[in-house]
């Protein structure tokens, strides 16, 4: 929850800053004359708030339509607040590289406004944001999107590429390969990227509620070798430290989301390479989906679930490996996918069984401009896609202990949650979802403590008082 601020005492460190001509922290624009501290950071295995709670952040993507001009996910508040009222916590907000640098040394401050009031949008209204720098195949020349068309390369010898559903293959051509190899060993190259990020790192660094940056959407490899680890390793690593070192001059407080290479994010084929981590405050952040659900012809819904229960297991293996938390940041299913709601209650049941947090592909109102990705879970007029039951759910927002347990059964209707509890001050928050799954009213079950109902029953703050081991039950 967004933290109340003293502004008398603003003032006060602020007219004592002019006064003895102290530079303020991470803001060195002069935009800001102080700095909030972040409103989460990564602790152990776990996302925590500025009181202790652990985090369960779960939210959505915002979204396909920043990866077309003009590079934001929507300009109509009526989405943040679709948003908000589904009781999300979290949005990945995606950037892109060219909506921030469209020609060489040429910064585009209007896209850096535009981002900034939307972003603010979502954290006026207490809802956490992290940055994503985005990218598909580079560019969109390829029938991708990120990079602006001046950093890329291209091979005389390539037809021209053609856009749609299969538009994933063509990271085999040329043309991306070549735009990526060249990326990942020009670190001018790379200084032009690192500027367009800290130039938002600038941006947001006085704001709590912006909590960190996604580097890089899912590295693609290029030419080099990616099954012993030598991309990870020697190309994708070092850009991570130049990029996060840069970064954090900026916003030194800010949660980096690790993304490791394309094969390790966007399918799990198989385990990342990515060598133990030498910065803190880091959380582990891959991709998942089941290939077939990307077009709707998934052909075996129980088993893809299966897969996602498998896969999340290598997930949290290498989040203990580095040593930091794990949060899924994209999944989804193509809304013509046969037993797709199935499919993502799948992912929210084992998201649960995990206790990991998770940003869902995609909200978007324009998303078939985009090779025809279709992915979205709201239509152009804003209305609900089919999938919404599964994805608003009861959850536990913030949790004043660690969590051994919680779940939903999206057939009965029943939420539990069981945590042994810190004994904080600060109350466990969960999310109910009441109009959605308990229209007729909530029953409430717990094991001590007291409880009350905010925001007419979809929140409820649960006071468990002591330490030890707490459960709290909704049943219809």
């Amino acid at each position: 929850m967004k933290k109340k601020r003293n502004i008398l005492f603003q003032l006060l460190i602020a007219a004592l800053t002019c006064l003895l001509g102290i530079a303020a922290a991470g803001c060195e624009d002069g935009r800001k004359e102080t700095r909030s501290i972040k409103a989460a950071y990564a602790d152990g295995k776990w996302i925590k708030d500025d009181s202790g709670r652990i985090l369960i952040l779960r939210g959505i993507n915002a979204g396909g339509d920043s990866k077309i001009p003009p590079f934001l996910p929507f300009e109509d508040v009526r989405c943040v607040e679709q948003i908000e009222g589904w009781g999300m916590n979290v949005v990945r907000y995606l950037v892109t590289w060219e909506g921030v640098e469209p020609n060489e040394g040429e910064y585009s401050r209007e896209y850096l406004d535009r981002v900034e009031t939307i972003v603010n949008w979502f954290t006026e209204r207490g809802i956490h944001v992290f940055i994503d720098m985005h990218q598909d195949l580079f560019t969109r020349k390829f029938c991708g999107d990120g990079a602006p068309e001046w950093a890329a390369v291209s091979d005389p010898a390539e037809l021209p590429f053609e856009c749609g559903q299969d538009w994933v293959g063509n990271y085999m051509s040329q043309s991306v390969i070549q735009s990526f190899d060249r990326f990942w060993t020009d670190t001018e190259l790379q200084d032009h990227f690192i500027k367009a990020l800290t130039m938002l790192a600038e941006r947001f660094c006085d704001n709590d509620l912006v909590i960190g940056y996604d580097i890089f959407n899912e590295p693609w490899h290029g030419s080099f070798d990616y099954s012993s680890g030598d991309f990870e390793v020697n190309y994708l690593m070092p850009f991570y430290r130049r990029a996060i070192n840069a970064l954090r001059e900026k916003d030194p407080e800010a949660i980096i989301f690790i993304e490791p290479a394309i094969f390790a994010s966007g399918l799990l084929l198989t385990q990342s390479k990515l060598p133990a981590l030498d910065f803190p405050n880091a959380v582990y952040s891959p991709h998942y989906y089941s290939l077939g659900a990307i077009t709707g012809s998934e052909p075996d819904i129980d088993s893809a679930i299966e897969e996602i229960d498998e896969d999340l297991v290598l997930v949290l293996a290498k989040a203990g490996e580095l040593g930091t938390p794990a949060i899924l940041g994209e999944y989804g299913s193509h809304p013509d996918q046969p037993g797709g709601l199935r499919l993502i209650q799948g992912y929210y049941e084992k998201l649960d069984k995990y206790m990991l947090g998770g940003t869902i592909w995609t909200y978007a109102l324009r998303d078939l401009e985009w090779n025809n990705e279709g992915m979205s879970v709201i239509s152009p007029d804003l209305s609900e896609r089919e999938f919404l039951p599964a994805i608003e759910r009861p959850y536990p927002m913030a949790i004043s202990g660690e969590p051994e347990e919680f779940y939903f059964d999206y057939d009965t209707g029943e939420f539990y949650l069981r945590f042994a509890s810190f004994g904080l001050s600060e109350p466990t928050l969960i999310y109910t979802a009441k109009s959605r799954h308990y229209p007729s009213g909530l029953n409430i079950e717990i094991s001590g403590g007291i409880y009350e109902l905010r925001d007419d029953g979809h929140i409820i703050e649960y006071y468990s008082q002591s330490e030890g081991s707490h459960y709290l039950k909704i049943t219809p």
